[in-house]
């Protein structure tokens, strides 16, 4: 099976993109799938979770200077996988588990030519395509050229949306660079999964409102499922929120949840 890819954008900060492709990951990891994950947001929040995880998993990583788990050198970091005749490969975090971690080159990329960029990253995902069955993409919160890159090399596109203002007109720039990829011809194949609705707060009248609305305004581009306020959501950073402490599945309404979102994409995604 060739490798399939998902890109998780909007360009608005702090409506879930990390915690939604933290637990899509975990999701695949746990069926078995040999899961890529990438890492475009320079804050590395994904990165850090992985990193734990590896150490956790009993990987040997180097540390950084506050004594936590680090990059090796020699692994594949996300500016690599743009960069030409770059031969580093993925970290392996743990069992069908790989990643490519956000690093400060990034930073490079983006004032980079975009279009070599993007041929360079096209011609790398054939390659990386034979070695593994799903790619996870996490995406920053800025209008940048790397969302723009993911969404070249992508398949697939989801976009956690909270219902407010703010993140929907973020969701407006992200169709907007939708749009861009496809009229570039850059990448034909990229297709919307839907909007996930997130961060509903079901005591706000508002945010029942909203929700209603963007059901019946966007209809199937609304993924079927939505994700509410949880604190069990808030707190799971380095294990997904179905899993206990002991690893143990949790029987949480938050774990119900997250699952049927996890489900519901890689269904879309027809994984």
């Amino acid at each position: 099976m060739m490798m399939k890819s998902v890109t998780f954008a909007n360009q608005k900060g702090g409506i879930g993109k990390t915690t939604t492709s933290r637990h899509q990951f975990w999701h695949f990891v746990e069926k078995g799938k040999r899961t890529l994950g990438i890492d475009l947001d320079i804050q590395g929040n994904f990165t850090r979770t992985m990193l734990n995880m590896a150490a956790a998993n009993g990987i040997k990583l180097p540390e950084d200077d506050f004594g936590r788990p680090a990059l090796p050198k020699d692994a594949l970091v996300a500016s690599g996988l743009f960069t030409p005749d770059n031969v580093a490969q993925p970290l392996q975090v743990g069992e069908n588990a790989f990643l490519i971690g956000a690093d400060a080159g990034m930073l490079d990329v983006e004032r980079a030519d975009l279009d070599a960029v993007v041929a360079t990253g096209q011609e790398r995902f054939s390659a990386l395509a034979n070695d593994y069955d799903v790619a996870i993409i996490d995406t920053g919160p800025s209008v940048s050229g790397l969302l723009v890159v993911a969404l070249s090399v992508s398949d697939f596109a989801v976009s956690p949306c909270k219902p407010d203002r703010d993140a929907v007109e973020g969701l407006m720039g992200f169709f907007t660079n939708v749009r861009r990829v496809a009229e570039r011809g850059t990448n034909p194949r990229l297709a919307s999964l839907g909007v996930l609705p997130n961060q509903i707060d079901k005591k706000r009248a508002f945010h029942r409102t909203t929700l209603q609305e963007m059901r019946e305004t966007w209809g199937d581009g609304v993924l079927p499922v939505e994700l509410y306020e949880r604190a069990a959501i808030d707190v799971a950073k380095d294990r997904p929120v179905w899993r206990t402490e002991a690893g143990t599945m949790s029987r949480s309404v938050a774990a119900k949840e997250m699952m049927a979102v996890c489900a519901c994409i890689a269904n879309r995604m027809g994984l």
